[in-house]
């Protein structure tokens, strides 16, 4: 019996180191089952459900979730407006810190939750950085990604490992991804009720907006030429475009009406020839805090009417654009060029009508509708710019 006991405990010890070696980081294989890593601290509720994430995943969570990760970072936002004041006891990890890659969201919502320096980071999942064992450590009740990362390795790991992996889709459709998302998520979170009324009142707009844009086009209505460049660089450099008309901003801009110039041509920037002999009737600029340091196009809660126009005015300086018929005619933008990732995108969209087809979106107040759906619906405050004209 004595040898029985001793021999049981070294099975139980040899299996245990297996675990911990099998289980590293990105680079290892993880192995281990469900019942081993996929147990948090709901183990205390014997309360499940089982839901279907947007990969069509069957997957089942606590009905009390309490412990929340989120491998990209940004997706903050949506779980901001579902959970309220109550993200800031809840989400207790992100991929790369909030701090560094979004400065102007960190300093935003800081203002609200006071627990964001608390959070683990986990670090990039674009760069395939995350370690699985720092996730298995902090025993979540809902590991939320967007599809988008579905097949890199560190993800592939944590649903091997059994955590309770949920996939969103942003993505695939700009216009309501992120809606689509908040409902799946706010079931999860048993905010059902909360989430409807925000997607509800999105969607209206958004639908809004796409039915007259359809509209026009049955009248066969001439489409504007749209050029669109991302505003990282500093003006005197060419920024990417974006002509991928599946996804992304060549689909948004495909989708409201607009003739894109850079269509077909991927992410690479333009040749500047290509622009001039173009002529755009409309050109957009993407924006964000991208760097604090670099001189480049900014949009965001910290950003001012002016001082975009100052740095829109710097595009107006490079070779023949003065002769553009965009710049004679006043119809230079810019954008936020993460707008489809807030659950308010839809005044986003509602700005990007009116800077296609002005006169047809001129009882269009996107302004009024962001910083009512900002008061009904989040926690955090209205302030900033997340478009905005150059006013010569």
């Amino acid at each position: 019996m004595k040898f029985k006991k001793i021999g049981i405990q070294l099975v139980g010890l040899l299996l245990t180191l297996a675990l911990i070696f099998t289980v590293t980081g990105c680079s290892s294989t993880v192995k281990t089952s469900t019942a081993s890593v996929g147990s948090s601290s709901s183990e205390v509720s014997s309360k499940t459900a089982v839901f279907t994430d947007m990969l069509g995943r069957k997957v089942t969570l606590t009905t009390n979730v309490q412990r929340i990760v989120l491998v990209r970072t940004m997706d903050i936002y949506m779980l901001s407006a579902i959970l309220g004041k109550a993200l800031d006891t809840k989400l207790v990890a992100v991929g790369e810190s909030f701090k560094q890659s979004d400065i102007d969201g960190y300093k935003k919502l800081s203002q609200v939750y006071h627990n964001l320096d608390k959070m683990t980071n986990l670090g990039s999942v674009y760069d395939n950085a995350i370690n699985v064992e720092t996730v298995i450590g902090l025993k979540p009740d809902i590991i939320i990604v967007d599809k988008q990362f579905y097949g890199s390795a560190c993800i592939d790991k944590m649903v091997e490992a059994g955590l309770p992996v949920v996939f969103t889709d942003d993505n695939t459709d700009p216009f309501h991804g992120i809606q689509k998302s908040m409902e799946i998520i706010g079931k999860m979170l048993g905010k059902q009720a909360q989430v409807e009324q925000m997607v509800n009142y999105a969607n209206t707009k958004t639908d809004g907006i796409l039915k007259k844009v359809q509209s026009l086009e049955a009248t066969n209505v001439a489409k504007p030429k749209l050029y669109f460049e991302c505003g990282n660089d500093i003006p005197s450099v060419i920024g990417g475009t974006r002509g991928d008309t599946t996804s992304g901003w060549g689909l948004v801009w495909k989708t409201l009406g607009a003739d894109n110039i850079g269509a077909g041509s991927g992410s690479d920037p333009l040749n500047p020839e290509k622009v001039l002999s173009s002529n755009p009737d409309v050109i957009i600029i993407g924006g964000s805090n991208w760097d604090p340091t670099a001189n480049i196009m900014r949009m965001g809660f910290f950003s001012t009417q002016k001082a975009a126009s100052d740095h829109l005015e710097l595009y107006t300086k490079r070779a023949g654009w003065s002769d553009l018929t965009a710049i004679k005619n006043d119809r230079l933008y810019s954008i936020h060029f993460n707008i489809f990732v807030y659950p308010y995108n839809f005044a986003g969209t509602e700005a990007m009508a009116k800077m296609i087809y002005p006169d047809k979106f001129k009882d269009i107040d996107p302004q009024k509708d962001m910083e009512d759906f900002i008061s009904k619906y989040v926690p955090y405050s209205y302030s900033g710019v997340f478009w905005a004209q150059w006013d010569k």
